[in-house]
């Protein structure tokens, strides 16, 4: 029985590079290297629009008239609270990419570093697309907030 495991991969020709393939290595290094700090700004940037929404939903609400048209069990209640609960949702998934956690690795092992890297890149990019989507989901609830507010509440 052979031993697969151990084969060697075929030789490869070793041209010298150009520098249009230098360029195009050297921007994908810088990339790699600065992929986690452009997620962590990205995030940093989506967590003061969600506050400010928030805050101009809620100031919105406040100073209506929905407190005297709805009473608390009325089911329009959980259509006007929806939208900040998908940005509070957002905002807990945006602010989740700073949460440090523990990663074990191998700083001898390139294929482990890499590896840790890739696992450390591809949470916070899970955790900030999460938010963008919880973010958008929160504006269809407010559509229908809108449209039951201009058309269904009573005027006072």
């Amino acid at each position: 029985m052979k031993d697969t495991s151990r084969q060697k991969s075929p030789a490869i020709d070793a041209e010298p590079l150009d520098d249009l393939d230098s360029f195009w290595l050297d921007t994908m290094r810088d990339v790699t290297k600065n992929s986690i700090s452009a997620i962590e700004e990205a995030s940093k940037q989506l967590i003061p629009i969600i506050s400010i929404l928030q805050a101009i939903y809620f100031a919105a609400i406040s100073f209506s008239n929905l407190k005297t048209s709805l009473v608390l069990h009325d089911p329009l209640v959980f259509l006007f609270v929806s939208p900040l609960t998908c940005w509070f949702i957002s905002l807990a998934l945006a602010v989740s990419v700073f949460i440090p956690r523990k990663f074990q690795t191998n700083l001898n092992s390139p294929s482990k570093s890499s590896r840790t890297y890739d696992k450390i890149a591809d949470f916070k990019q899970r955790q900030l697309w999460y938010a963008y989507i919880a973010l958008l989901i929160g504006f269809l609830p407010l559509v229908g907030c809108i449209v039951v507010y201009l058309y269904y509440m009573p005027v006072p």
